[in-house]
């Protein structure tokens, strides 16, 4: 059971972990975050992600208030003050306390939250998963922001169509889901996915890596009209590894079932992280 969360370095119960509400956060979503895994007790791709929040911070002009090492530490107290082994952290890093109510005021606040760790049906491997197109382009992209506000609009939307997520696309090309990164297959094997314009994911960063070994791949313009001959569709994020896309809107992908190549990245991923952690444990991290 998830107890403790850290603000500002102080270990503090999670009923009681509390921000002032003249931070910039609340009063004008300004703010940024991040997400992984814990397995066996240690973080899963640590670096990367930890890479991805200073650059996102940077991206915001929001100074972290702490080195890497002290970051590294204050998660390792949390993991070990909740007691679970496998579990997820998320880092959020906020505008701070803005006495005019909008200018950054230097001094951001820095929270490490712990939660249980998220899994997804075994249906959404076996079956498939919807996705719901939507026109539209996030602000500062490569960003991981707090705002998900469009995302959040939608949910009533999104949950009557049945679908996964939101896939966004704009002057007809894709770009990405609200919370995922978005692939096709080709009908000759190769595939695409959005170069530009996105969040890159640390999922899709080690996806494509294991991709490249196998398969051809392109990061290019991903066109909108391609979901009518692609031959499969997957979507890549740190909750749902890879989970295979059948349908986007009222487009059939393919033969309307999870492909070969989706099912063969998804254990080769799988054969990467368990690498990942084996590779920790014997150097004692």
């Amino acid at each position: 059971m998830i107890k403790y969360y850290s603000v500002n370095g102080a270990l503090v119960p999670k009923e009681t972990a509390a921000l002032g509400v003249s931070d910039l956060a609340i009063l004008r979503g300004y703010g940024l975050f991040d997400y992984f895994l814990v397995i066996s007790g240690q973080p899963l791709f640590f670096e990367d992600y930890l890479d991805r929040f200073w650059s996102s911070a940077e991206q915001l002009q929001l100074e972290v208030p702490v080195s890497r090492k002290e970051l590294a530490r204050r998660i390792f107290e949390v993991i070990r003050a909740n007691g679970e082994l496998n579990a997820a952290i998320r880092l959020v890093l906020t505008g701070g306390y803005a006495a005019d109510g909008y200018t950054p005021p230097g001094r951001a606040n820095l929270l490490i939250l712990e939660h249980a760790l998220p899994t997804y049906p075994a249906s959404k491997y076996d079956d498939g998963s919807t996705l719901m197109l939507y026109e539209y382009q996030r602000p500062l992209p490569t960003t991981k922001t707090i705002n998900y506000v469009v995302g959040i609009n939608l949910l009533p939307q999104m949950i009557a169509a049945g679908a996964e997520d939101l896939l966004f696309h704009f002057g007809g090309f894709i770009t990405e889901t609200t919370r995922a990164n978005f692939f096709i297959v080709k009908e000759n094997g190769t595939i695409v996915t959005a170069g530009e314009g996105i969040l890159e994911g640390v999922t899709r960063k080690h996806a494509l890596h294991i991709a490249r070994q196998h398969y051809k791949v392109e990061e290019r313009a991903l066109a909108l009209d391609e979901l009518q001959t692609a031959k499969e569709a997957f979507i890549t994020s740190t909750t749902k590894r890879v989970m295979p896309v059948v349908r986007v809107g009222g487009t059939i992908i393919g033969n309307g079932k999870p492909g070969e190549v989706s099912r063969r990245l998804f254990e080769l991923l799988r054969e990467e992280e368990d690498a990942y952690l084996m590779n920790k444990e014997s150097m004692g991290v």
